[in-house]
């Protein structure tokens, strides 16, 4: 797998190293070689922020008062999933093929990755959509983005992470707390370093501090191929896609001023809310958010033109709802499910 190394160590937002996902399928489409065998990745560390997903609501995912007085960045994703804090001690991975089997190419990933940590002695095992846990608590969590030309995965690697700041930072939902089995955050999650310091062998003690252990997975990942160094040109270009990231359009996201809602935890889907624009009994505008992966856009649309003029509980609206398939806007989200939300939804 190819290595993406910038010319310098400077220290960039954490937004610039998500536009440099989406310049990565450049490279791998000027390479040798069949469309869909390439992949390359890079590895990033960034001081104290929080970026949340796409489909999330960040004042009900965020404590923006701890976040403004410790000065923690925010930032929105262009992929789905929940809330990730990182600092200086969370290695973020990222990793692009031009492979458009999403589903294949993050599943593939995830088991490489866990056999990374396995082989280091660590007793790694996946969990769910998109976590690995290391002795039953969270080390790693990722999310995927679709573009036409490519598939790209990114995800924590927790090795010497903050937990306080990371507790104080996120302010997940109770319900997605009590759906894990915990009482906290830190309940759930581990760092690598803590794991490795319990383990008596030479690997573990040479992976003793994050840079070392930053080491090991450019190692691992790279296997026989090389590093390919960006040029400056090729930096601005990055530069120019990470102002996508800072348009505060983007950032805040749109208006969720619905009337009524409903929220769930689906099994291996995510943590969905469904908001309504009604006018009297009758439905105006849907929108759907949350923690889940998006597979393709266009949910909120479709329902919305499926839907307007509806009541929620008649047959016809249930019979609207099945012919979209919510499955292939949203992974794992039955069009049921989906449709019990509608039904349940209250102000």
């Amino acid at each position: 797998m190819i290595h993406i190394v910038l010319p310098d160590d400077g220290q960039r937002l954490l937004v610039f190293y998500l536009a440099m996902e989406e310049y990565v399928p450049r490279i791998l489409g000027q390479l040798p070689g069949p469309k869909g065998s390439h992949e390359a990745f890079f590895t990033w560390q960034v001081p104290p922020t929080v970026i949340f997903g796409r489909n999330q609501v960040m004042e009900a995912e965020i404590n923006l008062e701890y976040c403004r007085e410790h000065k923690v960045n925010l930032f929105r994703r262009k992929s789905g999933g929940g809330c990730v804090y990182a600092d200086l001690g969370n290695i973020m991975i990222s990793y692009i093929t031009d492979s458009t089997d999403v589903a294949f190419n993050f599943d593939r990933y995830l088991q490489r990755l866990t056999l990374i940590l396995r082989k280091a002695g660590l007793n790694a095992e996946r969990s769910g959509r998109n976590d690995i846990l290391v002795n039953g608590r969270k080390v790693s969590g990722n999310a995927f983005f679709h573009k036409p030309e490519a598939s790209i995965v990114h995800g924590t690697m927790l090795y010497d992470s903050d937990f306080e700041a990371l507790t104080s930072a996120i302010t997940p939902s109770q319900d997605k707390i009590r759906s894990k089995g915990v009482e906290s955050v830190r309940q759930h999650v581990t760092n690598v370093k803590e794991e490795l310091q319990a383990i008596d062998s030479a690997l573990a003690r040479k992976l003793s501090d994050t840079k070392a252990f930053r080491n090991y997975i450019i190692e691992s990942l790279r296997g026989q191929d090389g590093d390919v160094v960006l040029g400056a040109d090729q930096v601005a270009e990055i530069s120019e896609i990470e102002k996508t990231y800072l348009d505060p359009d983007f950032l805040h996201g749109r208006n969720h001023s619905f009337s009524v809602t409903a929220e769930a935890r689906v099994e291996n889907c995510g943590h969905i809310i469904v908001s309504l624009d009604m006018d009297s009994d009758l439905m105006k505008a849907v929108k759907v958010s949350g923690d889940y992966f998006t597979l393709k856009e266009g949910l909120d649309g479709a329902l919305t033109e499926a839907l307007k003029g509806k009541t929620r509980d008649s047959e016809e609206t249930a019979a609207a709802v099945r012919a979209i398939d919510a499955g292939s806007y949203v992974m794992n989200l039955g069009s049921e499910q989906l449709l019990s939300l509608i039904r349940t939804s209250k102000s």
